[in-house]
């Protein structure tokens, strides 16, 4: 008979991709989990796993064996599913994962029409959590995830994106702040000559952040030097720093639709954008997509029409 606990240790390691991952899902050390996964090997006398470049990947006898272990915790799973009570089937939670570089209020934009036109339609709970893009994709390939809603692109063999918006970036200033300067600007104000004219500073993501990336692209492209006011790594922080007149800077406009609405914010530049922001929704390939996620599916592709 074979040990379940190393079957089980095979089959999250081979799902996730990874031995670093794979022991952090585990909540096990590393070496401990290498030291399993070898006592398994030499009790079924062959390698499961092989090393490419730095990525670990299955040799055919792995992938023969994680076809067998996918079948045996699929059924355990659907085992553990049906001695559920009713009470806790009705709180299943449908678990979207939202990149630390995506915007958190702009969320609300995408989940709060999807909740109040479903409600009564579904007994599932639409439970959000923020975290790095590594943590979120690791839930996504153990499907402790159901969504993913990141800026960047994911490689990986299963996972699958659902959908990718490409998001319009303008130069964005307080309304309020252009009145006291008695700065009169259009969509049209070339934004060379308005950087150069305003007095104030840049509000910017901090480096870690792909948006940084990009306006500091931008920047050096239009050849403007501009001294940096502000800056930080949560982006709902950058956006109201901008609102409250602390600088102005670059965002991608559905992140301050509702104060652009407000007129608290004013957008400088073409309607496509000075560039384009994109972002991207995941899924597990082998998922089965319900209705619910079907609706933030479609309202989050709603996003590229927002003009």
């Amino acid at each position: 008979m074979f040990n379940f606990n190393h079957l089980y240790y095979f089959h999250i390691t081979a799902k996730i991709g990874g031995v670093s991952n794979a022991a952090k899902y585990l909540r096990i050390s590393q070496p401990s989990l290498s030291s399993q996964l070898k006592i398994l090997e030499s009790n079924l006398d062959t390698k499961l796993f092989e090393k490419k470049g730095r990525v670990l990947q299955l040799t055919p006898d792995g992938e023969r064996a994680y076809s067998y272990t996918k079948k045996m915790f699929d059924i355990a799973k659907q085992f553990e599913d049906s001695l559920k009570s009713p009470g806790e089937k009705m709180s299943e939670r449908l678990h979207v994962g939202i990149s630390e570089q995506v915007e958190r209020p702009f969320i609300a934009d995408i989940l709060s029409p999807v909740i109040r036109d479903n409600r009564g339609k579904t007994q599932k709970i639409i439970s959000i959590t923020s975290a790095p893009d590594e943590d979120i994709l690791q839930q996504l390939r153990s499907q402790e995830a159901d969504l993913m809603l990141t800026n960047k692109p994911m490689y990986a063999d299963d996972v699958v994106e659902l959908a990718s918006i490409a998001a319009p970036v303008n130069l964005m200033v307080s309304t309020q702040l252009l009145k006291n300067l008695k700065m009169r600007v259009s969509r049209n104000t070339d934004v060379r000559e308005f950087l150069a004219a305003f007095p104030g500073g840049l509000v910017i993501p901090s480096y870690k952040m792909k948006l940084r990336h990009e306006t500091d692209l931008y920047v050096e492209e239009i050849k403007v030097r501009k001294k940096i006011s502000f800056e930080s790594d949560i982006m709902s922080v950058v956006g109201r720093a901008i609102v409250d007149g602390a600088g102005c800077g670059f965002l991608p406009v559905p992140y301050v639709m509702e104060e652009i609405k407000l007129g608290l914010i004013t957008v400088i530049g073409p309607k496509m954008g000075l560039w384009q922001h994109s972002l991207y929704m995941l899924a597990h390939k082998e998922d089965e997509y319900d209705d619910l996620t079907k609706d933030i599916v479609k309202r989050f592709k709603q996003l590229d029409k927002w003009n």
